[in-house]
Order: structure tokens, then C-alpha cells, then sequence
């Protein structure tokens, strides 16, 4: 039977939207990370919230400026902008740098959509109905090279080569944000060859009146060799109880055939893919909104699917990741718990069964999770894209130990008395800066910049190029002689490889004539 139709690409263009406030974007990374040669315990340190744009939608991670670190990307739906979180190699993460982007973003990946290899970002404009291509320098900036439309309130993304030609293209989950402006349904947006996107073609739900998807995962579902899609839907209102998961087969070209339709759930929330059970076959795990629970279906055979008893998990789960979190090389679970602000994981078996390890909190209304080996302690660690607290919580696998800086004054004001023939410089002031935290805090540049820093010095720099572990602190010394009567304005400016960086310290210097 039937279960979707494709819709022409010019049904649905410039269709003004409101804006809505609802919070549940599902976004999870499963790429790989080496195996440990022993499984580990499974214990996380968090760490300071990193302050993003307003109310973040999504998360995406990637190498962004070619230093070997993993970064952080954002797109925040209230503040209609992309925040960009360079990491430091061990866990924290420079203070984010936030552009504009257009309306209600609310979907993110990172892929290299050009191929020359670096990381451009995609993201989705719900508001304006939008797919939106920025382009990555390989310095942690991006830049906007193209925008297509894709259907009505987009709200998810994923990314492959669906056609065998080598370019990455797009297929959006457009669920006219949640359920509230339809129609309802799914474009493919095929790379043309230059980074930038073709006109959507688009596939709807047949089967459940009004019905709107939720998620995607793309991967190989019925044994040829080439990737199909597996699709989330769920019902307008969220407290319908009601679920499917479609599989689309993919005829090699990017476009797409019903083949059958699934019901493992209650209100489906999100759907990510992997080989659960070992056999060489793609399995799937969704999680239900409705029902509080992850249920997993296993491929038996190509195209054959069984479901597991649903797992239990924590409140309103919005998405799902799939990896290896303890090295025993089975795929363990995340869960990403929106209402009680926690991330549930689970321990693989390797056949199908999984066992709970906890739940760990997270800042509020979690939304997304990315999985990386953010301090190169080859142990996966975990990073959310929080929205009630614009910020991204990180938690770090082991003991996770990380540096804390402290800085003795935010400001400092100096005052000198000059006379027409010479100048009485004020006396010196001094900063400490201090780690206060577990980790090695480094000390990478400290220099005075604005349009009065010729006005102040530096004495007695103990700090650049400084390493300070525990308890240690450096000193600088700054003073301060202008030529001319006025007042002078500058920074202190410390770069370090801890969260927030870098340190400012204002000065102001003021010469009586």
C-alpha cells in the first residue's frame, strides 16, 4: 500500500509563517570514535554553561578552524542566529561568536557541501521556510553562498550523498514547526554540484490524516547497497497518541519509493540508526514523546523489522544518539530528556538489549545532543544544546579535570597629573590571574588593545606562554602615561585555553592638564 506522495517543488514558496515558541529540536551525532582496549565506568564531570544566542534549537560539532579540536555550533531560535563555540582541546570552549542568520533557525548539521574539504554548515529557517548553505573558511567563519526553499516550517535536516555522484545533499523534515501550519511532509534537495541546492521534490504522508514528520535517518534498508530513508511522523497535536516510521527506498538517483510503514510508538520525537544487534543489517531506535519511552527495532533480514519491548527514559525525549560510550565496541544509547532536563544513556549488549546507567542533568530544556572526544582523553564526551538557559552543557567522560580561571579585578582606573613641559605617570597596578579549577590552564597572549592602549603598559608580564596548574597564579603589572591631558580607554586582553575566553579587563586612564 501507498503510504506517500511526491509533491511538485512549486506547490509551497514564500508562505509568510508566525512565530512559535516551541521548544524540541532534535538533532544527534553517531559518528565514530576509536574503541578503548578495556570498557571504561562510566562517570561525567559538567562543566560551566556555555552562554549562547537565545533559546538554542540545535547543535552541530566539527573541526571548524583546522586545529585538530572539536568545535560547537548552534542555531537559536528566539535570537534568529548561529553561535560558534571553538574548542580548546580539553573540554571547554572559547566565548561564542554569534551571526545573524534569518528567521527562526531551528534545524543545524555541519558537512562539507563543496568539497573542499572544510566543514560548511546547513541549517533550516522554519520561519521562512528555508534551507540555508553557509560556507566554512577553515578558520571557524562562515558566510551565506546560497538558500533554497524546502517546504513549511522546517525543523529537522540530515545529510548524504543520495544520488552516487559524490555531493552531499539535504533532506528536510518539514513539519510546519511541529504540527501547527500544514501541510506536512519531507523534501530531497539535491546538491548541484557546486555546494549549492536544487529545487526540492517532496514526499507526504498518505496514510494518517495530517500527520506531520519529525525526524530522518538516512541509511541502507533493504540490502542493494544504496542509502534510503527512515522517517518519524506523529500527529498535530502532541498528546494524540499516535506514531509511524516510514521507510522510503531510494532508486539510486535521489528519488524515492513508499515501501512500508511501521508503529513502535506513541508520538515519535526522533529516530537515529546503527547496527544494534552486530548482523550487518541497520537497525533503528525512535523515541516517543507521548510515552516516555526509546523503542528499537531491529533488521532481521533486509526490509524486515522487529521491535523490543520500549525502554523507559526520562521526560518528553526529543532526540537520540547511537555510539560506543564505554569501549567495549557495542553501541550504547543517549537519550535526550526534555522535561526533566537529563540525558539518559544506556549500556549495549551487542544483541539488542540495552541496560540503564542513569541519568545525568543537563542546563534546562535540553533540545539536542553531539557525542565527540571534546578533551582528547579518547573517551566520548557529551554536549547539549540547552535552550532555557541560551547555553550549551557539556559533560565529560572520566574525572574531567578542567581548568578554571580567576581574574582579581574586571577594571582598573588610573589618574596622573601632567604640566606643559612633562608628565607625572600614576603608579603601577597589579592583575592576578589565577586557576582555580583541576586542569592545566594555559596562558596563550596577554596584550593591551583600543584606541588608548598607547597610553598604557605592561611590567612584569609573568604570564605569557605560562602553564598554571592548580592553586598557581601569575601576575601582571600595568601603569599607565599619556602625552596630553585626557581620558583614555582600553583592554587588558588574556587568551587562555580555559571556558569563555578570552579574559578583559577594562582600563581607563585619566591625565589632569
Amino acid at each position: 500500500m501507498q503510504i506517500l506522495r511526491v509533491i511538485r517543488p512549486t506547490m509551497f514558496r514564500n508562505k509568510s509563517m508566525q512565530r512559535c515558541l516551541f521548544v524540541g529540536m532534535i538533532c544527534a551525532g553517531i559518528g565514530g570514535l576509536s574503541a578503548l582496549s578495556q570498557a571504561q565506568n562510566l562517570t561525567y564531570t559538567p562543566t560551566h554553561n556555555n552562554p549562547v544566542g537565545r533559546a538554542p534549537q540545535a547543535i552541530a560539532t566539527g573541526d571548524f578552524n583546522g586545529d585538530g579540536r572539536w568545535d560547537l555550533a548552534t542555531v537559536n531560535g528566539t535570537s534568529d542566529d548561529v553561535s560558534v563555540l571553538l574548542g580548546n582541546g580539553n573540554g571547554t570552549f572559547r566565548a561564542a561568536v554569534s551571526f545573524g542568520v534569518g528567521k527562526i533557525p531551528l534545524a543545524l548539521i555541519a558537512e562539507d557541501m563543496d568539497r573542499d574539504g572544510l566543514l560548511d554548515l546547513v541549517l533550516a529557517l522554519s520561519g521562512s521556510d528555508q534551507v540555508v548553505v553557509l560556507k566554512g573558511d577553515g578558520k571557524g567563519l562562515f558566510q551565506k553562498v546560497t538558500n533554497q526553499t524546502a517546504g513549511k516550517g522546517t525543523t529537522f535536516i540530515a545529510s548524504h550523498d543520495l544520488n552516487g555522484d559524490g555531493w552531499s545533499d539535504v533532506v528536510a523534515i518539514n513539519s510546519g514547526r511541529f504540527g501547527y501550519y500544514p501541510p506536512f511532509n519531507l523534501s530531497v534537495l539535491l546538491n548541484d554540484g557546486t555546494g549549492k541546492l536544487r529545487e526540492p521534490v517532496m514526499y507526504e504522508q498518505a496514510r494518517g490524516e495530517g500527520m506531520f514528520p519529525t525526524g530522518v535517518f538516512i541509511g541502507e534498508f533493504t540490502g542493494d547497497g544504496v542509502v534510503d530513508l527512515a522517517v518519524t511522523w506523529s500527529q498535530p497535536s502532541w498528546s494524540s497518541a499516535n506514531g509511524l516510521v516510514s521507510i522510503l527506498t531510494n532508486s539510486g538517483d535521489g528519488t524515492f519509493t513508499p515501501f512500508k510503514d511501521m508503529q513502535p510508538g506513541l508520538t515519535l520525537s526522533a529516530i537515529q540508526g546503527a547496527d544494534i544487534d552486530q548482523n550487518g543489517l541497520m537497525d533503528l531506535a525512535v523515541t516517543s514523546l507521548y510515552a516516555d519511552t526509546v523503542g528499537i527495532l531491529l533488521q532481521q533480514q533486509p526490509g524486515e523489522f522487529h521491535a523490543l519491548d520500549p525502554i523507559k527514559v526520562g521526560f518528553a525525549p526529543v532526540g537520540v544518539a547511537i555510539q560506543d560510550m564505554n569501549g567495549d565496541d557495542k553501541f550504547d544509547l543517549v537519550v535526550v530528556n526534555r522535561d526533566s532536563n537529563s540525558l539518559s544513556l544506556f549500556m549495549g549488549n551487542g544483541r539488542g538489549a540495552f541496560t540503564s546507567v542513569g541519568h545525568f542533568g543537563v542546563g534546562a530544556t535540553p533540545a539536542a545532543v553531539v557525542v565527540k572526544d571534546f578533551d582528547q582523553d579518547r573517551l566520548p564526551d557529551l554536549a547539549t544544546a540547552s535552550t532555557n538557559v541560551d547555553g550549551v552543557s557539556v559533560l565529560l567522560s572520566g574525572g574531567g579535570a578542567i581548568p578554571l580561571p580567576s581574574i582579581s579585578t574586571d577594571a582598573l582606573v588610573f589618574e596622573e597629573v601632567s604640566n606643559s613641559s612633562s608628565s607625572v605617570g600614576s603608579s603601577f597596578q597589579e592583575v592576578r590571574f589565577s586557576n582555580i579549577g583541576l586542569g592545566l590552564l594555559r596562558v596563550d597572549q596577554v596584550k593591551i588593545s583600543g584606541a588608548g592602549a598607547e597610553a598604557f603598559t605592561m611590567q612584569a608580564n609573568t604570564c605569557q606562554n605560562l602553564t598554571l596548574h592548580t592553586g598557581e597564579s601569575c601576575r601582571l603589572q600595568v601603569g599607565f602615561a599619556s602625552q596630553q591631558a585626557g581620558t583614555y580607554h582600553a583592554t587588558l586582553i588574556i587568551q587562555d585555553n580555559a571556558s569563555g575566553s578570552p579574559r578583559q579587563v577594562i582600563l581607563k586612564g585619566v591625565s589632569k592638564g
